[in-house]
């Protein structure tokens, strides 16, 4: 990694040689030699960094160049934090302190000027070779002949790209591409050379023409290359032109199959240069190419990409213990037992189990076989062939400013899930990412990040319900980014500190882990600029803070700290001050408005009373996730007016607002970076209004189209604003109101294209909307909450096609009257409180429901028959808290496609029914808990012999289970849990062939009964491998 923060360190030197500073503090000569000396070191950093790999004083010479090269950068930022405190002084840069900082940077200048001395000095006996830092050729050559004695698990692969290269591209009117993309050691061209030989590519395509690409992507080569191959003879002529002639005499009206093995070209017209020239084949002709890149997939391919996926577990042992044992029969079982624990390090990656299985080949010893087990990868032999060689390809095909950013990545944990915005955050944080043009270093951060994945660094990328990438690294890419950092860093070089016992960061080059918080912690660290005490036992944070000068990055989310210190506000760098569930923290410094770099001051659940007075002069500041309104200027929302805020905005305290104008100070519509909005009123303060300011206040409060997220809460009004509509809300996929019971109608969200879930709380009306047309509401809502609407009768007042048209679930409370009309794609219906007769039978009209829970209902003692009568694709449901249920409706017995059924918390209940249960024929798991009138299960229960798992619970009153549980032949677990009065099991369940797990507890008799060797029903249960008696 020394290449990358050496050239973003040359960067810095660069900028500041040429500006006003270095003529302020002097030493521009020294800055200069410097510069010099670091470039000419950076001309043999590949070399160095590849060697170091085998010399140990190698590597302990790219430490101390890391070491030197932190210092530098530790005096140009300590130099711009300086002349920034000089310049907001009272005296400007006549302050009498600069005297002082020059005499002391003069003492560090001459001390670093001798240690890069020595470290350029010492250079030279190594003889390193100078190489091209910005990207290294690639010299590897692949051909079309297999050589893989046998290929374990890509038949399938195989067979799915012949068949689409052979039948779905005759279709075609343009060029097919094929793209395979896949990281390095993957096994992309051994699958193309598997696709190139396959006798059915053979017989459909004539000519084949196989061509390695690798760096040199150059139009002229690759025609003469492919001509070449055609010909099997060289041509004379040697300009562009007649090359491109004879290619084409060549192709036309042939179908041809071209495999472009190893592209790395993310050039577009270079691509779109040669494909021109390849278009004359006939229909049908074919491009197969294999890449490690995503973007050179989607800039060359037509056709959808392969992404190859990692070998499995078993293929992946197949193929290390054919490189480990070659044709040797008798193997040792031991050696096996290691084999299997080695393969997991290869993460089903075949280059790595071909590496590690080579490694062994001639080694029996199980000593050497666990050395390979316990060690890492990047500490094991290594030649060009192996892994680590081949992924660091990769990496020296990564612009510089890239590398920085990858390598970064090694002080996470394998496997963890990272998030994207805190990894970009990170990377700022240790400036890492450069400004460009106007571009905010956030999104420069995020095109890294797209960067690096399409080129195959990150993977199993997840974006969850709030829009939050998350994302992994492939054990062997952490592998790759580990072997970048230098394993040991002097105290004073330590960038990155994480305080607390969890092991979420690694101790690793310039990063530390410590178990505890004490104040000598900070005076250790002096160059820190991420500190992390996230989740520890911190109570209160000591004044020495203010001396990180260089942080910034501060996480003390999730602790006990009640208060932070006013040195905190020297911070002068600090980019991020993260406070998140601060739950004893009430108020932040006065001064926090001093935090001038200040892009991320994060909130939520700090029980804030108010914020600190003039945040709006932190005008760096990017997200501010929580903004607490105050009572007197430097308060008001009008501190919100010029800050450009993205990411997610909650507004407290709204009640707090005497005007509407001063909530247009607030200027949310100006905010086009804000994706969530919450803004609400706090009843608890008893402010006295006129009855329409929170109608007026809201209005104010409009915010900008391309909101994703909007929650309203404690709203007073008797109608939410006109901007509730699909021109402001059109890109709002999530709205929440809470507490609306004033409104005498709600907005038309029906009409808003985005919406997917919708949440209300809450309200009076009696339709969702009201005098609208049903026709096409709602296209696009999958999730509808609706909780304490007494008088809602209904969703639309006019009913019409296409309403509804993808909603799929439905959470309904206290909503008595309402009467569900016939949606065609509800899927799963919760309905909560007491609920009558007709409201209970139209949940039959929801005809493809597959997950029913009702709950919570004490009137009604029985429930109607036509409520289960069109249910047909029911699988799972349960009936609780229905305190006066006495009976269960016969029509239950249709629902033959039900795998659960739960019952629980119905104290009147007597029976279940022979008739219901027999019906229930593919019942798999039954729950019978706290019926507190169930004397017994009836012998209907016999005819569930598709029950795999029966649990009886909580009832007082049950005596006898049915004999006739011997026909339950399919079930493996049985729970029988707080049944006192259940004396002996019924002999029936000798017959259960199948039942792996029996469990009783809290049933004094039956498990006096049921005693190991000794009970007089043990002999009915000793057949069952787990039983549990409490």
């Amino acid at each position: 990694m020394a290449d990358a923060f050496l050239q973003l360190l040359l960067d810095n030197l660069t900028s500041f040689i040429h500006g006003k500073l270095v003529l302020f503090f002097g030493f521009e000569k020294e800055f200069e030699k410097l510069s010099s000396m670091f470039s000419t070191i950076q001309a043999v950093l590949e070399d160095a960094q590849e060697k170091q790999l085998k010399d140990k004083t190698i590597e302990n010479w790219l430490q101390k160049l890391n070491g030197a090269a932190y210092e530098v950068d530790d005096i140009l930022d300590e130099c711009k934090s300086e002349a920034t405190r000089f310049e907001q002084s009272r005296l400007g840069f006549y302050h009498p302190g600069i005297i002082t900082f020059r005499h002391k940077i003069g003492k560090r200048m001459k001390e670093i000027m001798e240690k890069v001395d020595a470290i350029a000095e010492e250079r030279r006996k190594f003889h390193f070779l100078e190489k091209i830092t910005e990207r290294q050729a690639s010299t590897r050559e692949t051909g079309f002949v297999l050589t893989e004695p046998e290929v374990y698990g890509r038949d399938k692969e195989q067979d799915e790209i012949v068949k689409i290269l052979i039948n779905n591209v005759n279709v075609a009117k343009e060029l097919p591409v094929f793209p395979i993309i896949g990281m390095g050691g993957l096994g992309k061209t051994t699958l193309a050379q598997m696709i190139f030989n396959d006798e059915r590519v053979t017989e459909h395509f004539n000519p084949k023409i196989w061509v390695c690409v690798s760096d040199d992507f150059d139009e002229k080569r690759l025609i003469k290359t492919i001509v070449g191959n055609i010909e099997r003879r060289s041509l004379d002529v040697e300009d562009l032109a007649s090359f491109q002639k004879k290619l084409q005499e060549l192709l036309t009206g042939k179908r041809y199959l071209l495999v472009l093995d190893d592209v790395w070209n993310d050039d577009q017209e270079k691509w779109a240069k040669l494909r021109a020239v390849l278009k004359v084949g006939a229909r049908g002709a074919s491009v197969l190419a294999t890449t490690r890149l995503e973007k050179v997939g989607s800039i060359m391919g037509t056709l959808e990409p392969y992404r190859l996926s990692s070998l499995s577990q078993h293929d992946g042992l197949l193929l290390f213990m054919q490189r480990a044992f070659g044709q040797q029969r008798e193997i040792n079982s031991n050696l096996v037992a290691v084999g299997k624990e080695i393969v997991k390090k290869c993460g089903g990656v075949p280059l790595a189990a071909k590496t590690l299985g080579g490694i062994l080949r001639f080694k029996r010893e199980e000593s050497e076989w666990e050395h390979v087990r316990d060690n890492e990868i990047w500490n094991l032999p290594q030649d060009e062939s192996s892994i680590l060689p081949a992924l660091r390809l990769s990496y020296h095909h990564l612009p510089l400013n890239l590398r920085q950013c990858f390598a970064y990545c090694a002080v996470f944990p394998k496997d963890t899930k990272m998030e994207k915005d805190n990894l970009i955050t990170l990377w700022m944080a240790h400036g890492f990412l450069s400004s460009k043009g106007n571009m905010e270093l956030e999104d420069v951060g995020n095109e890294v990040w797209k960067e690096l994945y399409m080129r195959s660094f990150f993977q199993e990328v997840v974006v969850d319900e709030f829009g939050k990438t998350y994302f992994k690294m492939h054990d062997l890419i952490h592998d790759l980014a580990t072997s970048l950092i230098s394993a040991n860093t002097s105290s004073s070089n330590i960038r990155q500190v994480r305080v607390g016992e969890e092991n979420n960061i690694l101790s690793i080059g310039f990063s530390k882990t410590v178990p505890s918080y004490s104040p000598s912690l900070l005076k250790m660290f002096v160059s820190l600029r991420v500190l992390d005490m996230s989740y520890s036992r911190v109570y209160q944070l000591s004044s020495s803070i203010g001396n990180l000068i260089h942080l910034r990055l501060l996480n003390l989310s999730s602790t006990r700290i009640r208060s932070l210190p006013k040195r905190l506000c020297k911070l002068q760098n600090l980019q991020t001050l993260n406070l998140k569930s601060c739950r004893s923290l009430s108020c932040l410094p006065k001064q926090t408005s001093k935090l001038s770099s200040l892009r991320n001051l994060l909130l939520d659940y700090c029980p804030l009373t108010s914020m600190s007075p003039r945040i709006g002069s932190l005008t760096c500041l990017k997200t501010l996730d929580c903004f607490v309104i105050g009572k007197r200027k430097g308060y008001r929302l009008g501190e919100l007016r010029n800050l450009n805020l993205g990411g997610s905005l909650s507004i407290t305290h709204l009640e707090r607002v005497k005007k509407d104008i001063a909530a247009k100070e607030a200027n949310l519509s100006a905010k086009a970076n804000l994706y969530s909005l919450c803004m609400s009123w706090d009843r608890s303060d008893r402010y006295e209004s006129e009855n329409d300011l929170d109608e007026k206040v809201l209005k104010s409060l409009k915010p900008h189209p391309n909101l994703k997220s909007l929650k309203v809460t404690g709203f007073r009004g008797l109608r939410l604003p006109d901007w509730m509509n699909g021109s402001v809300l059109k890109n709002v996929v999530s709205i929440d109101i809470d507490s609306c019971k004033n409104c005498l109608c709600l907005p038309p969200f029906g009409e808003l294209p985005c919406l997917e879930s919708l949440c209300l709380f809450g309200g009076s009306v009696d339709y969702i909307e009201d005098n609208v047309h049903g026709c096409g509401r709602f296209p696009s809502l999958r999730r509808l909450v609706i909780k304490g609407f007494p008088n809602l009768k209904g969703l639309l007042q006019k009913e019409g096609k296409d309403q509804f048209p993808i909603l799929e679930e439905m959470e309904i409370h206290d909503c008595p009257m309402l009467v569900f009309p016939t949606l065609a794609c509800v899927k799963k219906l919760e309905v909560w409180g007491n609920t009558d007769a007709t409201s209970l039978s139209s949940i039959s009209d929801l005809s493809i429901l597959t997950s029913l829970c009702i709950s919570h209902n004490i009137e009604q003692t029985s429930l109607p028959e036509e409520m289960f009568k069109r249910l047909a694709y029911l699988e799972s449901m349960s009936i609780s808290s229905f305190k006066k249920l006495k009976e269960l409706p016969t029509s239950l017995a249709s629902l033959t496609a039900l795998k659960r059924l739960d019952i629980r918390s119905c104290h009147s209940l007597e029976s279940l029914p022979e008739q219901v249960l027999e019906g229930l024929t593919s019942l798999t798991e039954l729950f019978i808990q706290d019926c507190e009138m169930l004397k017994t299960l009836s012998e209907g229960l016999q005819h569930l012999t598709t029950l795999t798992r029966l649990v009886v619970a909580l009832c007082p009153e049950m005596v006898t289970l049915p004999f006739g549980i011997q026909n339950l032949h399919s079930l493996q677990s049985l729970v029988i849990w707080s049944c006192p009065r259940l004396q002996s099991l019924p002999a029936g369940i000798m017959e259960t062939k199948n039942l792996q797990a029996l469990r009783i507890v809290y049933c004094p008799e039956l498990a006096k009964r049921c005693e190991k060797e000794i009970g007089e029903d043990w002999n009915k249960i000793a057949h069952i491998p787990n039983v549990y008696i409490s």
